[in-house]
C-alpha cells in the first residue's frame, strides 16, 4: 500500500515538474552586453522562456517590439529587457562607437567586452625629454569588442570602445601622441 502511494505520488510529480517547465512566458534578453545611449538592434535580441510571477511588470514580452529603442544603462548579456531601461527618445541617443589601435600590454588580459573602464594617455619619452605625468581622459568607457591583432605579447589589438559623443575629441586628440593604456573600472 505504501510502496503504491509513493510510486503514484512520484509519476505525480514528474507530470507537475514537466507541466510548470512547460508553463511561462517568453521574454526579451540581450545577447550580449549593450552600453547606455545606445540603440537596440535585432541582432542584439534573444527570446527566453521564464516563469517570473509577481516579478513579471515591466519585463518586456515577446509581442512587444524594441528593436530601436535606446538604453538608458549599461545592460549585461542575458539580461531580461525591462521598460525602465529603454527609451524611444532619440535624444538619450548619445553614445558613439571608436575603434582604436593599443599595445597588447597596455590592457589587462581578464578585460572583456562589457567591462567599464578608464582610459589613460601616457607619453613616449624622446631624445630624452621629460615625459608628462599619465594623464586619466576618460572614465567610464565602455568595452564592445577586443580583436587580437597579432599573437606575441607585444602585438597590438583593436579595441572598440563606446563613450559619449562629446569625449570622441579627446580619444582622438589621445592617439595622435603616446599611447592608450587601459585601466579596469572595480566598482
Amino acid at each position: 500500500m505504501i510502496a503504491g502511494a509513493l510510486f503514484f505520488t512520484s509519476i505525480l510529480a514528474s507530470f507537475l515538474i514537466s507541466y510548470l517547465s512547460q508553463s511561462g512566458s517568453q521574454y526579451w534578453i540581450l545577447k550580449e552586453a549593450l552600453p547606455r545611449g545606445v540603440q537596440i538592434q535585432s541582432s542584439d535580441l534573444l527570446l527566453t522562456k521564464a516563469t517570473l510571477g509577481l516579478d513579471a511588470r515591466g519585463y518586456i514580452g515577446a509581442s512587444e517590439n524594441v528593436v530601436g529603442s535606446i538604453t538608458r544603462r549599461n545592460l549585461g548579456g542575458g539580461e531580461f529587457l525591462h521598460r525602465n531601461d529603454l527609451s524611444e527618445d532619440s535624444r538619450e541617443l548619445t553614445s558613439e562607437s571608436l575603434s582604436i589601435s593599443i599595445r597588447a600590454s597596455d590592457i589587462s588580459a581578464s578585460s572583456a567586452p562589457g567591462d567599464v573602464v578608464s582610459l589613460y594617455h601616457v607619453h613616449d619619452a624622446r631624445n630624452g625629454e621629460v615625459v608628462p605625468e599619465p594623464e586619466r581622459i576618460l572614465s567610464g568607457v565602455f568595452i564592445r569588442e577586443i580583436t587580437q591583432k597579432s599573437a606575441n605579447f607585444g602585438g597590438e589589438i583593436s579595441l572598440t570602445v563606446t563613450l559619449e559623443r562629446e569625449d570622441v575629441g579627446a580619444l582622438l586628440q589621445a592617439t595622435s601622441t603616446g599611447r592608450i593604456v587601459v585601466v579596469s573600472s572595480n566598482g
